[in-house]
C-alpha cells in the first residue's frame, strides 16, 4: 500500500510541475487570432489543434531565427509535454469557442437591432 501512496505522491508532483512549466502566452495569441479571424463558428477542436501546431512551430523556428540550432520536439514519452499539450489544447479549444460564440450573439445583435 505504501508504494501506491509514493506513487500517487510523485504523479502528483510530476503533474505540479508540468503545470508549473506552461507557457499560455503564444497559446493565447494564437487563439485569440484564430478566434477574430474565424469566418464561422464551427469546428472550435480542429481549429485549437492548428494553434497547438503553430505554437509548436513557433517554438522549434523560433531559436533558428537567432542564429541557434532549431529546438527539439517535446519528449512524449515523459508524462509532462503530454499534460502541457493537453492543456494548451484545452485552453485554446476555450478561447476559440467562447470568442466564435461572441461573435455570433453580436452578429445576432446586429441583425436584431
Amino acid at each position: 500500500m505504501n508504494d501506491i501512496w509514493n506513487s500517487a505522491l510523485s504523479f502528483g508532483d510530476l503533474l505540479q510541475d508540468a503545470l508549473a512549466a506552461v507557457n499560455l502566452l503564444m497559446v493565447l495569441i494564437v487563439s485569440l487570432l484564430i478566434g477574430l479571424f474565424q469566418p464561422k463558428n464551427d469546428r472550435p477542436a480542429l481549429k485549437a489543434f492548428v494553434a497547438v501546431l503553430i505554437v509548436y512551430a513557433i517554438r522549434l523556428l523560433l531559436p533558428a531565427l537567432s542564429g541557434h540550432r532549431i529546438a527539439g520536439l517535446p519528449d512524449l514519452r515523459h508524462v509532462a509535454p503530454l499534460v502541457q499539450i493537453l492543456l494548451m489544447y484545452f485552453f485554446a479549444y476555450g478561447v476559440i469557442a467562447a470568442l466564435g460564440s461572441f461573435k455570433t450573439t453580436m452578429k445576432f445583435e446586429a441583425k436584431k437591432a
